[in-house]
């Protein structure tokens, strides 16, 4: 790892807030210390293995500052453009990483469900938050990551009671808008009760066409027999910049099913680290991700780790790369010691399009219990030939038979989508045949 003079000028500013008057003693301690720790590490570079293939060296070009709240006024009709179709929902926007209660559905929520910005629910709810705020974060794997814990100013609190389940998704739509190029750290905290359930598509879109950077960081807590199925869905700017990590906990025999579609943005990075740390906590992850521009670059690092029996993951990604664009899929399971009778199963799939597109593929697995049953693969490789040739044969343009057969590989992920809403707007953007 570099030293800080590797740091762009503009994460080296003395001025950035570490805390806020009501901000509490533990949590100024807690932002203090990663800060230092970010400080101490630096930016990654290729000679870290988590990092191996990414060069960060253009940040240093970017002129990035603290994202300022706009004025959305304006935003109201246009809000409207992007809600879900078919089926209602609940609307929650965040514009440049900051919450916009006017703009959101709230009024929908259940009164016993909170939904509420973080300022709001340190004030609020101070021992709920304590109770379920994130371990640490480790600079050295998730430097990002740390860099938002000591940086954030806004982000979600989404707290499910028990037994509470939505009938509704919540559609937590993120907008990047205005002239700056900025940086924001949301940061969101989401609780599920026991037995609660909930439906929640996470939208990342953008009004502008400079480059700009998202920093986010999610931890969700799923308690006893909670179900969840998130679904995310992102789409910036050519030139943006996409850093999200998302750290999962389960108790016993929950269920969680994450979906990640990665359409937009220059530089795009998802860390997803899962831990299925009670008996019976079952977890579903998936992926798809289609770049179609030059030097646009996508990585996915998925970290699955077994600590209780019984339990079970699945991890299945693929992706379409074309022009001198770069992928990277890194998924790691791991089963712990006393963790028995254990099914897992990792998958990743590409299709290369240009003789100047990359993938990198890793899946790993590491077992130190005896009684498992745990299976992973890889493949990359261009179109069927065959089978192009066959639908050519049947008077089928060609154009169109490729967006045919690129249809039928997405297919696989996004019938996985149960909400018809959240699956029309994923087949809009991945239409072939534009």
């Amino acid at each position: 790892m570099n030293a800080l003079p590797a740091l762009p000028t503009w994460m080296q500013k003395d001025n950035l807030e570490i805390s806020a008057p009501q901000m509490p003693d533990w949590l100024i301690k807690f932002r203090r210390a990663h800060w230092e720790d970010f400080l101490k590490h630096g930016l990654p570079t290729r000679k870290d293995e988590r990092w191996k293939y990414t060069d960060l060296i253009f940040l240093a070009n970017k002129p990035f500052a603290n994202a300022k709240q706009e004025s959305v006024d304006y935003l109201v009709e246009i809000i409207h453009q992007y809600r879900l179709q078919r089926s209602e929902s609940i609307m929650i926007v965040f514009v440049n990483g900051y919450f916009v209660p006017v703009l959101s559905d709230l009024a929908k929520l259940p009164s016993n469900v909170i939904a509420c910005n973080m300022d709001t629910a340190l004030q609020q709810y101070p021992e709920m938050i304590k109770a379920n705020w994130p371990s640490p974060i480790n600079a050295h794997n998730y430097p990002f990551g740390s860099l938002n814990v000591a940086m954030f100013n806004n982000g979600l609190f989404l707290w499910l009671p028990d037994s509470c389940q939505l009938t509704m998704p919540i559609h937590l739509l993120s907008l990047a808008i205005g002239e700056d190029e900025f940086i924001t750290h949301p940061h969101h905290l989401f609780v599920l009760g026991q037995n609660s359930k909930l439906e929640l598509v996470e939208e990342y879109f953008s009004l502008v066409s400079h480059s700009y950077m998202m920093n986010i960081v999610t931890t969700i807590n799923a308690g006893k027999n909670a179900k969840l199925d998130y679904y995310k869905i992102q789409q910036e700017s050519k030139q943006a910049v996409h850093m999200a990590h998302t750290f999962i906990h389960q108790q016993q025999n929950s269920q969680v099913s994450l979906t990640n579609f990665s359409f937009g943005s220059l530089f795009a990075r998802d860390d997803v680290v899962i831990k299925l740390q009670e008996a019976g906590a079952d977890c579903h992850t998936s992926g798809f991700y289609h770049l179609r521009h030059d030097n646009q670059y996508v990585d996915n690092h998925i970290d699955i780790s077994h600590a209780a029996p019984h339990s079970h993951s699945e991890m299945l990604y693929k992706g379409i790369v074309d022009k001198k664009s770069r992928a990277v899929f890194n998924g790691r399971l791991c089963i712990e010691k006393n963790a028995q009778k254990i099914l897992a199963y990792q998958a990743n799939h590409n299709l290369l399009l240009s003789n100047e597109a990359e993938v990198y593929s890793k899946p790993e697995l590491e077992i130190y219990a005896d009684d498992v049953k745990c299976k992973h693969g890889a493949t990359t490789g261009q179109l069927d030939q065959e089978a192009l040739f066959y639908l050519r044969s049947r008077g089928i343009e060609r154009e169109k038979a490729i967006a045919m057969l690129l249809q039928g590989f997405s297919e696989e992920i996004i019938q996985r989508i149960t909400h018809p809403g959240i699956k029309l707007r994923v087949q809009e953007i991945s239409d072939y045949s534009r």
